[in-house]
């Protein structure tokens, strides 16, 4: 079935279903499970580091590990293998990447609900993974 599954996190509450989504595969499957946070370096996130002198950057890494950490301890409870990484970059070409260099056989995504004006300005990392997808992909959403 799977052996290792890459979950695309980012700490947010569709992140947060995703979540229980892919820890539940891995358990079924015996399943490594990669969590893979990015921060974006791309867009409206270089413009925003490239104005100022705060460092835009450094502030999504520190907040995005603590997250990292406490959802690794939370799989490591389950006895689940767990493996966090966090990369710099734009996110679709990161999780693609990184889904080649650990072969995974599926990617999990949160799917957030934007407007319509949301998805002209950042696009959909769902849609742009899809034109080089190495793997299987599972877009895990709530019912609303």
């Amino acid at each position: 079935m799977f052996t290792r599954i890459l979950l695309a996190f980012d700490g947010s509450a569709p992140c947060a279903t995703a979540l229980r989504h892919s820890a539940d595969l891995a358990r079924l499957a015996g399943a490594e499970l990669h969590l893979l946070g990015i921060v974006v370096t791309s867009g409206y996130m270089a413009t925003a580091e490239g104005v100022g002198g705060v460092d835009v950057w450094g502030m999504e890494r520190a907040k995005l590990q603590p997250a990292l950490d406490a959802a690794i301890a939370e799989i490591a409870a389950q006895g689940i293998t767990a493996i966090a990484t966090v990369r710099e970059g734009e996110p679709a070409a990161e999780i693609n990447a990184y889904a080649c260099t650990i072969k995974a056989d599926l990617i999990v995504l949160g799917h957030t609900r934007k407007g319509m004006f949301a998805r002209w300005l950042e696009g959909s990392v769902g849609t742009r993974l899809l034109a080089k997808l190495p793997c299987s992909l599972l877009i895990a959403t709530d019912p609303a």
